[in-house]
């Protein structure tokens, strides 16, 4: 670039001045005027190559601007992809935090239940022991007590009288004794029957009993009919699970009831 100025500083200067110069200085000039024009083709040749690697670099620019959006654009989707995730996590833990209260709930509800039936397998266990003794004293109370026995028939008042010979019969021969009738004493005893406590009651089958008998205190007309329904019964339990009568309901009239097969 110095040498360039320098040409076109002499070539001015003697276009200037318009005087003769010596032939040395018209060389030297020509000289300089020819490194000035190989200084202008290797710059036009930099030029040239600068202005390819311009347009390599523009298209360059925009192949990044390009790939710039299409990441731009992918993040952004990826970025509400995230959020929805994110959202969908955090829904997901309410539920889960939702689910465990509920669990927490059920699982105290359960424990209560079992308090419950606990407490019911207790009761049931003391009413079945005191059904037990009471089975056991009314069966002693029945083999204690004494069979009801006839009363004995009272003495015949007037003894019978010898019979009259009669003088036309043969001898030998003699009249066939009357026949008395059985005397009552001869009879067996009746069986004397079970005797049951008076303040029970009599027992109720709820097997082969009538609407009406099964009409006790405590027992409705609906759960009467349920319990005809749903007949045979095997046990008082089945008048539970089987009949659906209330465990209050069955505790209050079952010492009443049997189960005939």
């Amino acid at each position: 670039m110095n040498r360039i100025a320098t040409g076109l500083a002499i070539v001015a200067l003697i276009a200037f001045q318009g005087c003769v110069v010596s032939q040395s200085t018209h060389e030297q000039t020509l000289q300089d005027l020819q490194a000035t024009k190989s200084d202008l083709d290797r710059t036009r040749v930099q030029n040239e190559a600068l202005n390819k690697q311009l347009k390599v670099v523009q298209e360059s620019k925009v192949k990044l601007k390009e790939d710039l959006d299409k990441a731009t654009t992918e993040v952004a989707g990826k970025d509400a992809a995230v959020a929805k995730e994110r959202q969908a996590a955090e829904t997901k833990v309410k539920d889960l935090e939702r689910q465990v209260k509920e669990l927490t709930a059920a699982k105290k509800t359960l424990a209560q239940e079992l308090e419950v039936q606990k407490q019911r397998g207790e009761d049931r266990l003391k009413i079945l022991k005191r059904q037990q003794k009471e089975l056991k004293e009314r069966e002693q109370a029945e083999l204690l007590t004494p069979p009801v026995l006839p009363k004995p028939a009272p003495p015949a008042t007037n003894a019978p009288t010898p019979p009259v010979p009669n003088p036309q019969e043969k001898p030998g021969t003699a009249n066939p004794a009357p026949v008395s009738p059985p005397s009552s004493a001869s009879a067996k005893p009746p069986v004397a029957e079970p005797v049951r406590p008076p303040e029970l009651g009599p027992l109720v089958d709820v097997n082969k009993s009538s609407e009406t008998d099964l009409i006790l205190p405590g027992l409705g007309k609906e759960d009467t009919q349920k319990l005809i329904k749903n007949r045979p019964y095997k046990t008082k339990d089945e008048l539970v699970t089987k009949a659906g009568i209330s465990r209050d309901v069955v505790d209050r009239f079952k010492d009443k009831l049997i189960v005939g097969q």
